[in-house]
């Protein structure tokens, strides 16, 4: 039987191997930088910590929800989204009620003030956004946009391939209002 070499993943002379390490870097820059961001936000906003605000924001975009069900779209654990499911409860910006699916079980809802909250946290992450890109044209603008939504796209369907789970939204289901910034 002949011996057959694997195909390459790359065409020759293509810069990825040199690429990849340079993206690796920026994604890690760029992810820490957020997570200080967003560290500076929570201490700035006595109301909510920077998971909360997730949770909150998650509930927000994709409606009332179980606690599972938020936990999962999170990527996290359940225990967790309950502990900070009850804290926003009792801070008045999520509300449950019954499930109208199973009576024994609750789906927890954003309340009037929790939408404050969140246009609070969107119109700051779109400001942030704003300086950052400031001086950029609205072609570079319009290919980044583009670029990084391929990129989260491609990150979460690794993400569902590792774990087993369904398909993550992708970026044709996710409004922009779900920035990280």
């Amino acid at each position: 039987m002949p011996h057959h070499e694997p195909a390459p993943a790359h065409p020759p002379g293509d810069r990825r191997d040199l690429l990849l390490p340079a993206l690796a870097e920026e994604v890690t820059r760029t992810v820490r930088t957020l997570h200080a961001l967003k560290a500076q936000d929570a201490r700035a906003d006595d109301d909510a910590e920077r998971a909360v605000h997730a949770v909150l924001l998650t509930v927000e975009h994709h409606g009332a929800q179980r606690v599972g069900a938020l936990a999962e779209r999170l990527g996290t654990d359940p225990s967790t989204v309950s502990r900070q499911t009850a804290e926003l409860v009792r801070r008045g910006l999520l509300e449950r009620h019954r499930d109208p699916d199973d009576g024994r079980a609750c789906r927890l809802a954003v309340t009037g003030p929790g939408r404050e909250v969140v246009a609070v946290t969107l119109q700051r992450r779109r400001e942030r956004l704003a300086r950052a890109v400031t001086g950029w044209d609205e072609h570079d603008l319009g290919t980044f946009v583009s670029l990084l939504t391929r990129f989260a796209d491609g990150l979460e369907r690794g993400r569902d391939d590792d774990t087993g789970t369904a398909p993550a939204p992708t970026a044709a289901t996710t409004r922009p209002e779900q920035e990280t910034a």
